[in-house]
């Protein structure tokens, strides 16, 4: 026990979270015995549930709005929780009751709690201490006793499956009006997908992702997305693939829904950059849509939607930012980490001309050659060296991620910039963590546009250490 850390705290907190990661060696026997994503899951997320006091009827009080996806659904988040803050300023205008705005989203880019908001900010540092405790110590008490599922059922959920309960519980003990739920992996099994009456169900953009839990084909992993879909709750689509929009179109048969699938919005200019960006508007647009007429029976107005839309913020995702200590140096970041994103970060990226740097590492279990030969495909802009290095930052507790294998030798990297000096030629540069990588491009370049892609990790520690915020 670190004796430094005061109990109950926030980094205490942090401490306590991170025993709840499940470490690198332990998730590959978990995928070679077939997953724990299973018809398990739920019952024992419900029994945890129990366990810390709220049934699954009380989520019903959250007016939950459920986005799944491959790609665009946090962004879809951001745009739905910039729309209905506005709808919350038009109320206020009009001397109503403004609106109760939760988010819950992963993953964080610097500090956790970025994953609970409540009207457009983390929760402080001071609230994620006592609702992760009222959480945790709730699990860990003897009384009542936990409701096993199977025999093998977990007495303490893994770490994202303790931030969704804790989200829950965050929410209805704030008593928020809305809760925007973004699913962690898949949709079907998710631990978000306990919630059995939300307001509106959203399906951003699907793709290959995920193989190991979700399945190889697009099929299969539309099944598992479209697996949020619940009876006679409206669903809203982007366009998809024919094989991912015909699973799509039966579940939501199956469960008597209402799809509606809306095409990228035109002539609108969007706070998140990226034409990829028109289709998760287009969604957002429509979830706040439904959710209003169906929650306050009202419509919603051109005039805040489109300033929704302009005022929205995703950090991490088509950012850019001059920095500090080399102001000729502009860093370019985005979490891009599957090929169709990747695609469209190298579209964002290549908008202006001038001299490029490439900061990369693929997020674990990514075939980085198909990404880093993606990017040099399409991104129309002159690189003249890049940098490799693992996720790993010193900065703080909250970065801490026992998920992935240690790569002590920089195998990874060094195998990275050896495809990437194979396709371009560029000098490239591996370094052990993302503060040394940082400090050698801003020591080594000026006059450039630094791109940071590949993972959220990557991107969050290129913030927490060149920016000092999000």
């Amino acid at each position: 026990m670190d004796t430094s850390v005061p109990a109950g705290s926030y980094l205490a907190a942090v401490r306590d979270l991170n025993g709840l990661q499940t470490n690198y060696q332990i998730i590959q026997q978990i995928k070679a015995s077939g997953g724990r994503m299973n018809q398990h899951s739920i019952p024992e997320f419900c029994a945890f549930l129990e366990k810390i006091g709220h049934s699954v009827k009380d989520l019903d009080k959250l007016n939950v709005i459920h986005v799944a996806g491959t790609k665009g659904k946090g962004s879809t988040c951001a745009f739905t929780q910039s729309i209905l803050t506005q709808l919350s300023e038009q109320r206020r205008a009009e001397g109503k009751q403004p609106l109760k705005i939760g988010l819950f989203t992963s993953p964080h880019l610097i500090q956790v709690r970025e994953r609970i908001q409540i009207n457009g900010q983390p929760i402080s540092q001071l609230d994620f201490a006592k609702y992760f405790y009222e959480t945790f110590d709730a699990l860990r008490s003897p009384h009542p006793p936990l409701r096993k599922v199977s025999v093998d059922s977990p007495s303490m959920p893994m770490y994202f499956r303790f931030l969704t309960l804790m989200a829950y519980h965050t929410f209805l003990r704030e008593q928020v009006d809305v809760a925007i739920m973004e699913v962690g992996v898949g949709g079907e099994y998710d631990s978000t997908n306990v919630v059995q009456q939300p307001v509106v169900c959203g399906i951003a953009s699907l793709g290959i992702d995920h193989q190991n839990s979700l399945g190889s084909t697009i099929e299969e992993i539309a099944w598992h997305k479209a697996g949020i879909i619940k009876p006679k709750v409206p669903v809203v689509s982007v366009e998809q693939v024919p094989e991912a929009l015909k699973v799509i179109e039966e579940r939501a048969r199956e469960n008597d829904a209402e799809l509606q699938v809306v095409k990228p919005v035109d002539d609108v200019e969007l706070g998140i950059q990226g034409v990829h960006q028109r289709a998760n508007a287009a969604l957002a647009t429509e979830l706040c849509h439904v959710w209003a007429q169906r929650t306050h029976n009202v419509t919603a107005s051109e005039s805040y939607i489109a300033r929704g839309l302009q005022l929205a913020s995703w950090p991490g995702r088509s950012q850019s930012f001059p920095s500090p200590r080399v102001p000729s140096l502009i860093w370019h970041v985005d979490g891009a980490h599957t090929v169709e994103s990747i695609r469209a970060c190298a579209k964002w990226f290549s908008s202006t001309s001038s001299p490029c740097v490439l900061l990369f590492n693929a997020a674990h279990n990514r075939d980085a050659r198909m990404l880093l030969e993606t990017l040099h495909t399409h991104a129309s802009c002159t690189f003249i060296g890049a940098v490799f290095c693992p996720n790993v930052s010193t900065q703080r507790a909250d970065s801490n991620n026992f998920t992935v294998q240690k790569d002590d030798e920089l195998v990874a990297q060094w195998e990275s910039a050896r495809v990437w000096q194979e396709l371009t030629g560029n000098p490239v540069k591996v370094v052990p963590s993302i503060n040394e990588a940082v400090e050698y491009v801003e020591n080594t370049y000026e006059d450039v546009r630094v791109l940071a892609t590949g993972s959220l990790h990557l991107v969050g520690g290129v913030l927490d250490v060149a920016k000092g915020s999000i």
